[in-house]
């Protein structure tokens, strides 16, 4: 049986955008990543879908749990970095059921960043209550351009995958 989780999906809010980027200029001036990661753990769910490029991005995400079960399978569309009154995150919460390899596969609708307009890739939960996922779309980092990263904290969410 598909579990499919479309009215899971939350737009963050333009206050909590806000606050997120207030935070993470006070921690980055303060050389602290500690209230960065409170603002970002209060914002995120388990998979989020941050659209860095300067327009609307829409698409498809299908993600499968270690024992083959589709555990998200969705259309999206997330506002641009500069959406008025929008954020540029999709969050989904209540995807992990079980830790192990899941399968995240993610198509882009008439957008291509640096030729690229999909992500197919496995990633590893080996904590359904800790980690969350975040897919950056327009990755500042030029050989992936549609970025996937696990970690515990917001912070993690910005360190290079050692297994890429």
């Amino acid at each position: 049986m598909n579990r499919i989780t479309p009215s899971s999906s939350d737009s963050v809010t333009r206050r909590q955008a806000i606050a997120i980027g207030a935070s993470a200029a006070i921690a980055s001036t303060a050389g602290c990543s500690t209230v960065l990661d409170a603002v970002g753990n209060q914002v995120f769910e388990e998979v989020n879908l941050l659209n860095q490029l300067n327009h609307e991005v829409a698409g498809s995400i299908e993600i499968v749990d270690p024992d083959g079960e589709t555990v998200l399978d969705t259309s999206f569309s997330v506002p641009s970095t500069e959406a008025d009154g929008d954020s540029n995150i999709v969050a989904y919460a209540d995807v992990w059921t079980t830790t192990g390899e899941y399968e995240v596969d993610l198509e882009l609708t008439d957008t291509e960043i640096a030729g690229a307009s999909r992500l197919n890739r496995p990633f590893s939960i080996t904590s359904t209550e800790e980690e969350l996922v975040a897919i950056s779309i327009g990755s500042t980092d030029e050989s992936e351009p549609i970025a996937l990263r696990v970690g515990e904290s917001f912070s993690d969410l910005g360190r290079t995958n050692e297994t890429d």
